[in-house]
């Protein structure tokens, strides 16, 4: 069995409406905790949420994170590499992630804790304006 369907079903991990897969590990009213799973051939689907989230890496490739706070212009960020392991994504701000191997496993946390009403997907062929890199 290979390592990622072996960690999709130790942790009981479920499809994410964004893309990948997900479980919830933490939640109250003012935290909450996700193990997310992207495998090399997948990418999260642009999207935003009302709330502030950290990106924690934890095992895989690195991970490319793709961020526009005014669906023009865009930035990358990595984390996995160089000891850079953790990324902080404001609230409101559109963002994508793609895996640049065969996959990367995160945690997300958001506080005050994430319910699904915060999150908004961009319809399906958006990306910023002056985005030009696939992430197909």
């Amino acid at each position: 069995m290979s390592i990622v369907k072996s960690l999709i079903e130790y942790h009981k991990m479920i499809p994410h409406p964004e893309g990948g897969h997900y479980v919830e590990v933490f939640k109250n009213k003012d935290v909450s905790h996700i193990y997310f799973l992207l495998e090399g051939h997948e990418h999260s689907h642009w999207h935003r949420i009302t709330k502030n989230e950290t990106v924690h890496f934890y095992s895989g490739d690195p991970l490319e994170i793709y961020t526009s706070k005014d669906g023009e212009e865009f930035e990358t960020n990595q984390i996995g590499s160089n000891n850079n392991f953790i990324y902080s994504i404001e609230k409101n701000t559109w963002f994508a992630m793609k895996p640049k191997g065969k996959y990367s496993l995160i945690g997300c946390t958001v506080a005050p804790a994430f319910e699904f009403e915060d999150l908004e997907l961009a319809p399906k062929d958006w990306k910023p304006s002056k985005f030009n890199l696939s992430l197909k």
